[in-house]
């Protein structure tokens, strides 16, 4: 019975990791595709598009860096410091160490979800900046 439910979720992760496939790499989805559930393939999918989606992160704060004033630019870098805070202690909630592989593949994917999103938020900033 265990077995059943942890496919369950197993699937439900990879339903929710293809769910935000706008905010991700074409080469991401047809990586996962053909992981077929195997968990490390699926963490070196995660790990590659990671990588990333972490320049993506980075690109987007310099270029919304930039547009600030001196004030702003403390403000945001003390946001971003607390968002990197809450992305990590939230993500790592998702390790449970007695939970199995299946709780690294939904800590890594809670890391790449958020990164994404927190590089598409900084994105929207910047171009809003810009006008």
């Amino acid at each position: 019975m265990r077995s059943l439910a942890l496919s369950a979720v197993l699937l439900g992760t990879c339903t929710i990791t293809h769910a935000h496939d706008e905010l991700y790499t074409a080469r991401f989805s047809s990586c996962m595709d053909q992981a077929g559930g195997v968990t490390i393939g699926m963490l070196d999918c995660i790990g590659e598009e990671l990588n990333t989606q972490d320049a993506r992160l980075n690109g987007a704060y310099q270029k919304l860096r930039s547009q600030l004033s001196a004030e702003r630019w403390k403000a945001l870098q003390g946001a971003q410091r607390l968002w990197i805070q809450y992305r990590d202690a939230n993500c790592d909630f998702y390790l449970d160490p007695e939970g199995g592989t299946l709780h690294r593949v939904m800590a890594a994917d809670c890391v790449l979800r958020e990164t994404a999103e927190r590089a598409k938020e900084l994105e929207g900033l910047a171009e809003f900046n810009s006008l």
